[in-house]
C-alpha cells in the first residue's frame, strides 16, 4: 500500500480553494493509499500536523522553512546542553571541596572516580546514542521527521530530569544508565531533521538550512559551559536543561507540518517556490529501501569518514576540555567555564553562517561536487594544522588559540558534508544521516576511553600532547578519502518514487505468477 503526496514539481496549484478542495485532494492522493489529505485525524496520526490550529498565513517575508530552521536550531541548542552538561558536572563532582563542621574545616569529594571511570561515564551517552541512529532514520521515513525529532527531544528531557535521582541512588551505575537513556533518545534527532529537510529545503538553500539548524548544537555547548559558571549545584545543570527542553517540545508540536502541501501557515508564494524547486513528495507505508546499495556505496562511506573525523575532534574537546583546563592549565572553576565556552561559540557562529556563505559564493561558481570537496579540503586541512600545533604547544594560551581555531573551522566543515546526504539521496537523507552519524558516534564512545589511556598524568601538559596529535591525523585521513570518493551528484539508487514503482511491479508480477499457476 503506497500513497503519494504530489507536491513540488507535481503541477498542482498551491492551496486550492474550498470549492475545489475535494477534487484536488483526490488528485494529490493515490487511490490505493486511502489517506485523504482532507482527513485531519489521519494526517495527525502520521505526525504531520501541529495540534494548534492557526487561522492566518505567514507573510511573504517570513518563510515557513526558515521558521522551522529556527525552531530546529533551538531544539539542537537544548539537545547539546543535555549532552554536554555531564562534562561540566563531572568536574564539580570529582573536585574536593571544604566546608565548616563545628569548629574545623572538613574536606570531601562527592564522587572519587578515577580517570578511566570518568571516561566511561562521559562515553556512556554515546553507547545509547549509537543504537538509535539508523532506527531513527527508518522511523523518520515511516512516521515523519517532525514527530520523531520532537519525541527525541522530549524523552531526552525526561532522562535529564531523572539523572540526579538515578545517580544519588545507584551511584556510578546510575549515572551510566541515565546517560545511556539520554543517548538513546537523542540518537533519533539528527536523522529525523534530515527527513524534514528533504521536503522543505530547496537545493540552493540546503547548506544554509541544514547548517543553520545544526549550529544550535554548538551554541548549546557554549551556553552549557557559560551557565555552569554560576554557583548552582551540579544537579541543577541536569534539571534546568530538562525543564527548558520540555517547554521547547510543546512549542515544536504546536507548530507546523511535515509537508509544505498541508501546512496551514505557509504563504502561497513559498508553497509555489517549493513546488518548483524541491520535487514531488512521496509517502509510502511499504517503501522499498535499497539497503544493500546504500551500504556498499563509496559515496556514502566518504560522508561517513568526514562525519567520523569531524566528531572525533569535536567530542574530544567537548568531553575533555573542562578536565584539561582545570588540571593541566590550572584554570579556576569560575573562569574555566566562560573560557571553555569560546571555542563552541565560535563554532556555532561559523556553522550558522558558513552554510549561507557557501551557498552564495562557491555554489554559484562551481557545481555541488566541487563545492563540497573544496569546503572539506579547506576546513579539514585547517583543523589538522591547529591540532598538530596544539600537540606541540607549551603554554596555556597557545592551547586555547589552537582549540578555538580548530572548532572555528569545524563549524564550516558542516557546510561540506552536513548537507551532502540531501545531495546524493534526498529521499533517503534521514537514513543516510543515521548511517553516517553512527560512524560519527563511535568517537564519542572511544575518544574519552582512549584519552584516559593516553593521558598518564592529567596535571602535566605533555601528557595531553598525544591526544591532540591523534586528532590531527584523523582529519588528514578523512579529508583525503572524501576528496577522492566524495560527490554531490544524485545517485542512481536514490529515487524513492522509482523504488516504489519497482516494488509495485514486483508485487504485480508475483500476483500474475500465482494466478497463472492456479489456472
Amino acid at each position: 500500500m503506497t500513497g503519494k503526496l504530489l507536491g513540488p514539481g507535481s503541477g498542482t496549484k498551491p492551496k486550492p480553494t474550498s470549492d475545489t478542495q475535494s477534487s484536488d485532494d483526490e488528485e494529490r492522493t493515490m487511490p490505493e493509499e486511502k489517506l485523504l489529505l482532507s482527513d485531519p485525524k489521519k494526517i495527525q496520526s502520521k505526525g504531520w500536523s501541529g495540534w494548534y490550529k492557526f487561522n492566518h498565513r505567514l507573510p511573504n517575508w517570513m518563510p515557513q522553512r526558515f521558521v522551522i530552521c529556527v525552531l530546529a536550531h533551538f531544539g539542537f541548542i537544548f539537545l547539546y546542553i543535555m549532552r554536554s552538561n555531564m562534562s561540566l558536572a563531572i568536574v564539580r563532582m570529582t573536585t574536593p571541596y571544604s566546608f565548616l563542621c563545628v569548629d574545623h574545616l572538613v574536606s570531601q569529594v562527592d564522587y572519587d572516580w578515577s580517570m578511566k571511570e570518568q571516561g566511561i561515564i562521559l562515553g556512556s551517552f554515546f553507547f545509547g546514542y549509537i543504537m538509535t541512529q539508523i532506527p531513527g532514520g527508518y522511523l523518520a521515513v515511516r512516521h515523519g521527521g517532525r514527530m520523531v525529532f520532537g519525541l527525541g527531544v522530549g524523552l531526552a528531557a525526561i532522562s535529564s530530569l531523572l539523572t540526579p535521582l538515578l545517580g544519588h541512588y545507584l551511584g556510578f551505575y546510575g549515572f551510566v544508565l541515565a546517560r545511556v537513556l539520554c543517548g538513546i533518545c537523542e540518537g533519533v534527532t539528527y536523522p529525523a531533521i534530515h527527513a524534514m529537510w528533504s521536503h522543505w529545503a530547496p537545493p540552493k538553500e540546503r547548506t544554509t538550512l541544514v547548517s543553520g539548524a545544526f549550529a544550535g548544537a554548538y551554541l548549546g555547548a557554549a551556553i552549557s559551559f557559560t551557565a555552569s559558571s554560576h554557583d548552582a549545584s551540579w544537579e541543577w545543570l541536569f534539571l534546568s536543561a530538562g525543564l527548558y527542553s520540555l517547554l521547547w517540545t510543546f512549542i515544536w508540536f504546536a507548530w507546523g507540518n511535515e509537508y509544505p502541501e498541508i501546512d496551514e501557515v505557509i504563504s502561497e508564494s513559498e508553497l509555489h517556490y517549493l513546488t518548483e524547486t524541491v520535487g514531488a513528495q512521496q509517502y509510502s507505508q511499504n517503501q522499498s529501501i535499497p539497503w544493500k546499495k546504500i551500504l556498499l556505496s563509496h559515496r556514502v562511506w566518504a560522508i561517513c569518514m568526514c562525519h567520523f573525523a569531524a566528531n572525533w575532534g569535536f567530542y574530544t574537546i567537548l568531553t575533555e576540555l573542562p578536565t584539561f583546563m582545570r588540571h593541566a592549565l590550572h584554570f579556576q572553576e569560575g573562569s574555566l567555564a566562560n573560557t571553555a565556552a569560546l571555542p563552541f561559540l565560535g563554532m556555532g557562529i561559523t556553522a550558522a553562517f558558513g552554510g549561507y556563505l557557501v551557498d552564495n559564493t562557491l555554489l554559484r561558481c562551481v557545481n555541488v561536487t566541487y563545492t563540497r570537496k573544496v569546503t572539506i579540503a579547506i576546513t579539514f586541512l585547517a583543523q589538522m594544522m591547529f591540532f598538530f600545533y596544539a600537540g606541540k604547544a607549551t603554554e596555556g594560551y597557545e592551547f586555547m588559540i589552537c582549540i578555538c581555531g580548530a572548532l572555528f573551522f569545524g563549524g564550516l566543515s558542516w557546510a561540506g558534508f552536513g548537507a551532502n546526504h540531501l545531495d546524493i539521496a534526498p529521499d533517503y537523507a534521514s537514513i543516510l544521516l543515521g548511517i553516517t552519524n553512527t560512524a560519527g558516534t563511535i568517537p564519542g564512545i572511544i575518544s574519552p576511553i582512549v584519552t584516559g589511556y593516553l593521558v598518564e598524568n592529567k596535571d602535566e601538559l605533555a601528557s595531553w600532547s598525544p591526544v591532540f596529535l591523534l586528532s590531527g591525523y584523523v582529519y588528514l585521513g578523512a579529508g583525503f578519502f572524501y576528496i577522492v570518493f566524495g560527490t554531490g551528484e544524485n545517485q542512481d539508487w536514490a529515487d524513492a518514487n522509482e523504488a516504489v514503482k519497482l516494488n509495485s511491479q514486483r508485487k504485480q508480477s508475483r500476483v500474475s505468477d500465482v494466478e497463472s499457476g492456479s489456472d
